[in-house]
C-alpha cells in the first residue's frame, strides 16, 4: 500500500534564489518556522545574530510535511522538520516504525541526521541515520542534488552528523519496519553489577537493549515488540505518557526494590519513555530547592519533599507536568546563557568501543570527574549501538576498519548532571567536560556534537580527518557559507 504523495511545503524555487543571492563572504544562517524553534543543540552558535553584516538570512518555512508512505517498500520520504513523533503517528496506522526513534519527541528529522540520534534498538540498527537511503540537499550555489549511497555518495554519507555544513536538506527517505498491530512492549529487568559484560548475551534475543546505572546496581531494560492478544490476561499495563504516570526513570529505580521482572508497555508509552522529566535532568528544576536545603537534616528535606516544586511527588508531576515535558525544559534550556550551562551542567553523549567500556564506567564512578568526595554522577545511561564503517566520518558510530568482532559496538554513555556547588562562576561543569573529552580520546571513543565542546584545535584534527573534511568542503561549499564544522561545535 502506498499513501498518495503530497506536495511539497518548502518554496524550493524561493530557497534556491535566497541562497543564491547570499553575499560573498557571507555564512547563511536558517530562520525556521517559530513551530520549530527547538533543537537538541545546546551550542552557542557561532554566527552572532547582531552581526547583520557577516550573516544572510534564509526562510525555510515550515518544512514538516511527510510527502509519501510505500508499505510495499516499507519506506517513509519526508521533509526535515517533521517531529519523531509525528513521524511515528503517521506511520502506525501502517504498522510501520522507525528503525531507531530518539526518545525525545519534539527533535525533528533533519535535525537527527544533521547530528545524531539512537535509542535502544540501535543494537541492531545502529544511528537513526542508518536508516537514510536517499536525501536530497539545497548547495551553495543553488544546485539541488539528490543523493544516494550509490550517487554522490559521499555527500551522502558524509552529510550525516557534519550538523549542516555541506548543504541544506530539503527531502530524506528513510527504511522503516514492520511491526505488529496494536503493538505494546514486552519489558524485562535485570539487575546486575556487569552490565557490560551481560549485553551481548542479550543481542540476539531483544528488539530493545539500554540500561540505567545507579549507585548500587545497574538495571539492563530489553525488550520485545508484541501484539496486544499474546499478552496474558490480568497482567497489568504499564504507560508512562499520562501527567500522573512515574518518570521512567524513578519508575525503573523502584524496580530494584519491587523485585518486578517482567510488564508490558504501550509502544508510544515505551519509545517516549524518557522524554517526561527528559530523562532526569528535569528532577532538578522540579526540587529548586535542592541546593539550599542539602544541608538540612534529612527530615526535613523529607518533609519539603512532599509539596509540588519540593521534589518528584505524584501531586508535582501531575499538576506541573506540562512544564516537564523534554520540549518545555528544552525552552528553559536555551533561554539560559552558555556561561551558566557551561558552569552548572554536564550534558555528555558519548561513544565508547565496547572493548573499552568496562574501563570507561569504572573511571565514571571513580569520582576522578569532580573535585569535591559530595559530588557523584549519578544516573548514567548505557545504550549499546552498532558501529559503521560507511564514510559517516563526522558521526559517533563511525570506525574507519573493523578490525574485530568487538568493533561491531560501541556503548552510548549518556551523562547530564548538575552537583550542588556548581553555581555561576564556577567552571564545574566544563571543567567535568574536558575531563571527559580527554578520557574519551583516550579510549577511543567519540561524543555527540550537540553537547558543549572545549577541543583545540589541534585535539579536535587528531579525532576527525580533517584533510577528507577540507576536500569534501572545496568540492561542495567552496566559500563556507554553510559554515565550519570546528567553528561551529567549539566553544571559544
Amino acid at each position: 500500500m502506498r499513501i498518495k504523495s503530497r506536495k511539497t511545503q518548502i518554496d524550493v524555487d524561493d530557497l534556491v534564489q535566497s541562497i543564491q543571492e547570499c553575499p560573498k563572504g557571507k555564512k547563511i544562517k536558517i530562520q525556521r518556522h517559530k513551530r520549530k524553534a527547538l533543537s537538541n543543540s545546546i551550542r552557542s552558535s557561532s554566527l552572532k545574530i547582531n552581526q547583520h553584516t557577516s550573516i544572510h538570512f534564509i526562510n525555510i518555512g515550515v518544512a514538516n510535511r511527510i510527502l509519501s508512505i510505500d508499505k510495499s517498500s516499507k519506506t517513509v520520504t519526508c521533509e526535515p522538520d517533521v517531529t519523531i513523533e509525528e513521524l511515528v503517528d503517521e506511520l502506525l496506522p501502517y504498522n510501520l516504525l522507525p528503525t531507531v526513534i530518539p526518545e525525545f519527541k519534539c527533535l525533528t528529522i533533519g535535525g537527527i541526521l544533521a547530528g545524531a540520534g539512537l535509542e535502544s534498538s540501535s543494537f541492531h540498527y545502529g544511528q537513526f541515520s542508518d536508516s537514510l537511503i536517499e536525501a536530497t540537499y539545497i548547495l551553495s550555489n543553488g544546485q539541488i542534488i539528490t543523493c544516494s549511497p550509490t550517487k554522490d555518495s559521499d555527500l551522502f554519507y558524509g552529510a550525516l552528523g557534519s550538523c549542516g555544513t555541506f548543504g541544506l536538506l530539503i527531502r530524506a527517505k528513510l527504511h522503516v519496519l514492520e511491526i505488529p498491530s496494536n503493538c505494546f512492549v514486552r519489558c524485562n529487568y535485570h539487575i546486575t553489577n556487569q552490565p557490560i559484560e551481560k549485553f551481548p548475551s542479550f543481542i540476539n534475543q531483544e528488539d530493545y537493549i539500554d540500561a540505567i546505572v545507579f549507585l548500587k546496581s545497574t538495571v539492563i531494560i530489553t525488550g520485545q515488540r508484541i501484539d496486544e492478544v499474546s499478552i496474558p490476561k490480568n497482567e497489568r499495563i504499564q504507560r508512562f505518557s499520562r501527567a500522573w504516570d512515574p518518570w521512567y526513570y524513578q519508575h525503573v529505580k523502584q524496580i530494584c526494590n519491587k523485585n518486578v521482572i517482567c510488564e508490558y508497555i504501550p509502544l508510544k508509552d515505551y519509545l517516549f519513555r524518557y522524554d517526561r522529566g527528559a530523562f532526569w535532568m528535569g528532577r532538578y528544576p522540579i526540587n529548586p530547592l535542592q541546593d539550599k536545603v542539602y544541608y538540612f537534616p534529612a527530615f526535613t528535606r523529607n518533609f519539603i519533599n512532599l509539596f509540588p516544586l519540593g521534589g518528584y511527588n505524584i501531586i508535582s508531576r501531575t499538576i506541573l507536568s506540562p512544564l516537564f515535558t523534554t520540549a518545555s525544559l528544552y525552552r528553559r534550556l536555551h533561554s539560559s546563557s552558555t556561561k551558566m550551562i557551561s558552569d552548572t551542567l554536564l550534558i555528555q553523549d558519548i561513544y565508547i568501543p565496547i572493548s573499552k567500556s568496562k574501563e570507561f564506567l569504572s573511571f565514571l564512578q571513580s569520582g576522578q570527574l569532580f573535585t569535591n568526595d559530595d559530588e557523584i554522577l549519578e544516573p548514567i545511561w548505557l545504550c549499546p549501538i552498532r558501529s559503521n564503517s560507511t564514510p559517516q566520518k563526522m558521526s559517533p558510530h563511525y570506525v574507519e576498519t573493523k578490525a574485530n568482532d568487538q568493533d561491531d559496538l560501541f556503548i552510548n554513555f549518556g551523562m547530564w548532571t548538575h552537583q550542588r556547588r556548581w553555581q555561576l562562576g564556577s567552571s564545574g561543569g566544563k571543567n567535568a567536560t574536558k575531563i571527559l573529552e580527554r578520557e574519551t580520546k583516550k579510549l577511543g571513543g567519540r561524543k555527540m556534537l550537540y553537547s558543549q565542546s572545549f577541543y583545540s584545535r589541534e585535539e579536535w584534527s587528531t579525532i576527525y580527518d580533517m584533510q577528507w573534511y577540507k576536500q569534501m568542503k572545496n568540492k561542495w561549499d567552496p566559500d563556507y557559507i554553510w559554515g565550519d564544522l570546528y567553528d561551529k561545535i567549539v566553544q571559544h
